[in-house]
């Protein structure tokens, strides 16, 4: 049997590779140069099938200066917003002694319940606790597959083992991934991710309700211990999600300032400085006016392709943890691996 567990993401996420690397596994700055180059070359191809060339169009309505016009509006106004965007994000963890206080007591509270689970303590990095319960998810699934291995009835028997066998692959899986994560990474979210507890708490409780009659004490015992490792899943998963996608907005409102006033720039020279009579000649039989409006015009709405990039990561980082709970959200994560 597959395990699209340990191995292949895509069968988890149900995305197509080129899709999931879009949304979420290429670098922000690639994605949004890859954009720019294909918006680029879009243009520079429309200008050099134009039956009338740009220049010519410029010496009567000049629809240059139109879109150069807006798009120096726009690029103000869009920086204004998503800075503010981020500031609200980042107001979260502004408030009072006493909210702070009851975010440390809940953060230590954690803690100390993935500490006790792993009966064991590590570094101070989120990475480290996140393997601390992969850890502990791993013994207790053994622990579980030991309690039932006397067991007479040989269905439990065999959907133990199985069940046992996703939680190993799938530890396993995510502290390989946690070997150079940090914190406020996107590797460190995709390793939370990867982690479907809701699934595994529902395999967990429906073992234990369709084969209650032939538990024992300890067994049953055993079962309601998987399934307190596997609650800390959620709280820790929405910790991650939640500081890294406050950190992404910092970063996506720092990147934005980064070229927004490069763009402004060039969109007013576009403005001020450019007629028909400047830029003669061509090359590779396109018009220098051309390739000069086309670069332009990329250049100046590199901000928004720069917030696109960043915005498909955080909305789907967003969709796919949507709750914290026991319900399973996504087709995908519904794993066929009983025949219940």
């Amino acid at each position: 049997m597959s395990s699209p567990e340990a191995s292949n993401r895509q069968a988890r996420t149900g995305e197509n590779r080129l899709r999931l690397w879009v949304l979420l596994d290429a670098h922000r700055v690639v994605l949004a140069s890859g954009m720019a180059l294909g918006v680029f070359v879009a243009l520079v191809v429309l200008g050099a099938l134009d039956p009338t060339p740009l220049r010519v169009v410029m010496r009567g309505t000049d629809p240059t200066d139109t879109v150069f016009q807006a798009l120096v509006g726009g690029v103000i106004t869009g920086v204004t917003l998503i800075i503010s965007i981020a500031q609200l994000s980042v107001s979260q963890e502004l408030g009072p002694a006493s909210n702070q206080r009851e975010r440390m007591t809940a953060s230590l509270t954690l803690q100390e319940d993935i500490e006790d689970a792993a009966d064991s303590i590590g570094g101070p990095s989120p990475s480290t606790y996140l393997g601390l319960l992969c850890a502990a998810s791993r013994q207790q699934a053994r622990t579980l597959e030991e309690a039932v291995a006397d067991n007479d009835d040989a269905t439990l028997r065999d959907r133990v083992d199985r069940f046992a066998d996703r939680v190993i692959e799938n530890a396993d899986a995510i502290e390989a991934d946690l070997t150079d994560a940090r914190f406020g990474e996107f590797e460190m979210v995709r390793a939370a991710l990867n982690y479907n507890y809701s699934w595994k708490i529902y395999a967990a409780r429906r073992l234990r309700i369709d084969h209650e009659d032939s538990l024992s004490d300890e067994e049953s015992d055993a079962f309601d211990e998987m399934t307190d490792v596997l609650q800390l899943f959620g709280p820790a998963q929405e910790y991650f999600k939640t500081h890294y996608i406050q950190w992404e907005f910092v970063n996506l409102s720092r990147a934005i300032m980064y070229v927004a006033i490069p763009a402004l720039t060039v969109a007013i020279a576009m403005l001020i400085y450019v007629d028909p009579g400047v830029f003669p000649g061509g090359t590779l039989g396109i018009d220098h006016m051309t390739w000069v409006v086309s670069a332009a015009a990329t250049f100046t709405v590199l901000p928004f392709l720069v917030f696109v990039s960043y915005m498909f990561r955080i909305a789907t980082v967003s969709k796919r943890t949507g709750t914290t709970g026991p319900f399973i959200l996504r087709d995908a994560e519904r794993l066929d691996v009983f025949d219940w």
